[in-house]
């Protein structure tokens, strides 16, 4: 057993080194996109499906409150299930992300958008309201070519984390989340940047 558990964190930091080389580009760009979205008074919209809702979330909360030195909340939401009218139209149809996109975006704001496997019908549903009220999407994606990653053009940016395995891409992406609050953070607000 302790030799899996060895084999386990080995396959994390593997994952992490090829997702690192693959993506500090993209990274970059992800955090500068929404720094520029805040400076000019744009919120983000945060949404993903199953395991991967939660991680959106606490984005969404990263942002709101601090990452890891207090500063000035910033404009972020998490798109939500929890209504009962809102499960009653998971159940009905996909739409029910797209639905709050089109109330509540703007052009200018950001739609973020985590993915586990790229084809999950809410998320492209949500990704195409967000196409057409002009809003830029930052899309965290796994290694497979999926219908949402079709879905973005030039202004958009997408993270396409080189892991097929979801307990991998999870941990991928919390971590991603992360390096884009502290850079986002350490953009906005340089004077806390000491550490």
């Amino acid at each position: 057993m302790q030799e899996h558990i060895r084999q386990l964190f080995t396959e994390n930091i593997q994952t992490m080194i090829a997702t690192g080389e693959a993506l500090s580009g993209p990274i970059e760009s992800a955090a500068l996109t929404i720094v520029q979205a805040l400076i000019s008074d744009r919120k983000v919209l945060c949404c993903g499906e199953g395991a991967a809702r939660s991680l959106a979330g606490h984005f969404a909360q990263l942002l709101l409150d601090q990452f890891e030195t207090e500063r000035p909340c910033l404009p972020a939401l998490a798109l939500s299930v929890e209504s009962a009218s809102l499960q009653h139209r998971m159940l009905a149809n996909q739409d029910f992300l797209a639905r709050q996109v089109r109330a509540l975006g703007q052009e200018g704001d950001i739609l973020l958008v985590l993915s586990l496997s790229g084809d999950e019908a809410s998320l492209i549903q949500a990704v195409e309201a967000a196409l057409t009220k002009d809003m830029t999407v930052i899309a965290l994606t796994v290694d497979n070519n999926g219908e949402l990653s079709g879905l973005l053009g030039n202004t958009d940016t997408e993270l396409r984390v080189p892991a097929h395995r979801p307990a991998r891409v999870y941990e991928c992406y919390a971590f991603l989340l992360h390096c884009v609050v502290e850079l986002i953070d350490n953009t906005l607000f340089p004077q806390q940047d000491e550490s």
